[in-house]
């Protein structure tokens, strides 16, 4: 069994420890600035403390690192998951600004990068990826629009906006990468729209809580992205990808099967899922089971940190749209936002 290293023991250190487990492989060590947080996770399965992300990572008992800490500390980290020459699966984002993402797989070279897992996980989901297949398969046609939903059941805590990088580059950077995967054609404008109507104080803290985003990809492709930060009706997930010869539709899994008829609620069915964990439990364990097998097999990362890449330049296009108000052209990697 593969030891694995995680560095962070919060929320999504606590979600990849069951996907861990699931895969076959063992929490080996933990290491988290807040030491009480690290001893409780290591308490529950089994692991090691370390008093520094390097003793972590050089264990000797560790075959593979997770980074699981919040977003403006990842890039450093990958650094020294670089330098510690090991398997590393990253949360995204890659880095909480465009030039940060930029300047690390500049610095550790396309070989490096490749060998950087980046946890978009939603692209192991397995709606969505029948989406990407039936659209790669030509199953629809010719793609003309995709529309990509994300929606989440509350907004998380105020603390954690400033820290986030925004929401383009924080949420909807699962959306952008979800888009680069089932869209061929490169993308060649982004136009945004944002407000904070969620809570006025998000707004406040200098981001938004409501967004849409309008691509075109270069051979005519409409692809619309819509978040928000609260739903009413549970945690809502689904893409639409509308062809020449049909449609295809991941939609919102249900808590169960059971629906109702009467005269008031004609055919009701169960509520949606209201928690990640729970749509995304099974994407999150084919994750690391694919991690985990590029690992051993010295393959490079299906999705890696050149995708990460790739998805910051699309969130840092939005964001400039944003606070321009205008539509955004782009003309490459080099471009100056």
């Amino acid at each position: 069994m593969t030891g694995i290293a995680i560095l962070g023991a919060g929320r999504m250190a606590k979600v990849h420890v069951e996907s861990i487990v699931a895969a076959g492989a063992h929490v080996a060590t933990v290491y988290d600035p807040f030491a009480d947080a690290a001893q409780a996770l290591a308490e529950r399965t089994g692991a090691k403390v370390a008093a520094s992300p390097a003793e972590a990572m050089n264990d000797p008992d560790v075959g593979a690192i997770m980074i699981a800490t919040s977003s403006d500390t990842h890039v450093e980290l990958l650094y020294e998951a670089v330098k510690a020459g090991k398997p590393v699966l990253c949360e995204k984002p890659l880095a909480s600004s465009y030039d940060a993402s930029k300047e690390f797989v500049e610095t550790v070279g396309e070989t490096a990068a490749k060998k950087v897992f980046l946890g978009f996980n939603r692209r192991f989901d397995r709606g969505h990826a029948s989406v990407r297949e039936a659209v790669i398969s030509g199953q629809i046609g010719r793609l003309e629009q995709l529309t990509i939903t994300s929606r989440d059941p509350s907004p998380p805590p105020l603390e954690y906006i400033p820290r986030s990088g925004g929401l383009f580059r924080d949420m909807m950077i699962h959306d952008f990468d979800m888009a680069r995967s089932i869209v061929a054609s490169p993308i060649v404008s982004v136009t945004a729209h944002g407000s904070s109507i969620v809570d006025p104080e998000i707004g406040k803290l200098g981001d938004v809580d409501t967004a849409s985003v309008t691509m075109l990809a270069e051979d005519g492709t409409i692809i619309t992205i819509l978040n928000s930060r609260r739903c009413a009706f549970g945690f809502d997930q689904r893409i639409e990808a509308f062809g020449a010869k049909g449609m295809v539709v991941s939609d919102n899994p249900r808590q169960s099967g059971f629906r109702t008829f009467s005269a008031e609620a004609p055919g009701t069915d169960a509520p949606i899922l209201e928690f990640f964990m729970e749509r995304y439990g099974p994407s999150y364990t084919a994750e690391i089971k694919l991690f985990l097998d590029c690992a051993q097999e010295g393959r490079d990362m299906p999705v890696n940190a050149i995708d990460g890449h790739m998805a910051a330049y699309l969130a840092e296009a939005a964001t400039s749209s944003l606070k321009r108000g205008k539509t955004i052209r782009l003309t490459g990697l080099d471009q100056e936002f």
